[in-house]
């Protein structure tokens, strides 16, 4: 919403601004031509910003202060007439930046407007444009504010699991798909470790869902206090995790799953308990589907099963196809 926003808002401004410079220089006002061309100019390079990189923060920042500066500085210039603009620009500053920098610039913008206003308008005018103005400021605030938890809050239930607080299963497949376009073009070495708690439906037919419920949110945390800050933990469904180690090849995510591995079987936290998960590791293949990938490193973790449960299997990387022989007679 807020890359929209200012990419409408940035368009609006070229749009509005550009013809107004160009008619301002046609009368020979240079002094007001120039300004609204610089204006132009800013708003275009923050349009061709965002539209290239989507980073918002700090264009969004920048076009509420030029959009607030000039119409303070056109209230300064035109007379309070033109106070009635700065109802629409609060607004909208809070579309283009945190609704607290929001909160400020248009504090600080009332502010700066109290001398021209004070002087040019009796004391009712006065009193009654501050206070809708202030009324403006405070109940958008507000309404951004809500609105921006109730956003956080979708976002959270949309990408990650209930119970554990890893990202569920849609955010699993979001990630692995950009982790493959990244791939293409960086060709960043990348593992899967998929693994799962050992004897887990023993667990709950003995001492219930309760218990389980506990392992399975102690037995996240203490994977999420191993991986790297690059890496990302999902739950795959019921007691089985998938962990995508960016930038590790095969050999870093193998001793990663070791470590993970250890640190599982030692712990003794949740009613006396003793732990154990298989685990299986695949490196990514250049060429490789997200579902072939998968599919390695579940077979190493049935592997990893098959052998006795409690260890680390590696899948090794598909050998490319063999051209074919001609057989001659």
């Amino acid at each position: 919403t807020e890359e929209k926003m200012i990419l409408m808002v940035s368009a609006i401004a070229v749009v509005a601004l550009l013809p107004l410079a160009i008619m301002r220089t046609f009368f020979g006002e240079l002094g007001g031509a120039t300004v609204n061309g610089l204006g132009a100019l800013v708003s275009l390079a923050l349009f061709v910003y965002v539209y290239r990189t989507r980073e918002i923060d700090v264009a969004g920042l920048c076009l509420s202060l030029l959009v607030m500066g000039g119409l303070v500085g056109n209230i300064f210039s035109k007379g309070v007439g033109e106070v009635y603009f700065l109802y629409p620009t609060i607004v909208a500053a809070y579309f283009l930046v945190k609704p607290l920098y929001a909160l400020c610039l248009s504090l600080f913008a009332l502010v700066l407007l109290l001398p021209v206003t004070w002087v040019q308008l009796d004391g009712l005018s006065f009193a009654k444009i501050y206070l809708s103005l202030l009324g403006c400021v405070l109940f958008t605030y507000a309404f951004a504010k809500q609105r921006n938890e109730q956003r956080d809050q979708l976002l959270l239930s949309a990408t990650k699991d209930s119970l554990t607080g890893a990202g569920n299963r849609r955010e699993m497949d979001r990630r692995l798909a950009e982790a493959l376009q990244r791939f293409e073009r960086n060709a960043s070495p990348m593992s899967l470790i998929i693994l799962d708690l050992d004897k887990f439906k023993q667990i709950n037919d003995t001492v219930g869902h309760v218990v389980g419920d506990e392992l399975l949110v102690r037995v996240t945390t203490i994977l999420q206090s191993r991986i790297r800050v690059t890496d990302d933990l999902f739950r795959y469904g019921g007691d089985e995790f998938i962990v995508l180690a960016d930038t590790a090849d095969l050999a870093t995510g193998a001793q990663l799953a070791e470590d993970l591995r250890a640190l599982v079987e030692a712990d003794l936290s949740i009613s006396g308990w003793q732990l154990s998960i298989s685990l299986g590791v695949a490196a990514y293949t250049k060429g490789e589907t997200r579902e072939a990938w998968l599919k390695r490193a579940d077979e190493a973790l049935l592997e990893s099963k098959r052998l006795g449960r409690n260890k680390v299997v590696v899948s090794e990387s598909p050998q490319p196809p063999k051209p074919p022989v001609l057989l001659t007679p």
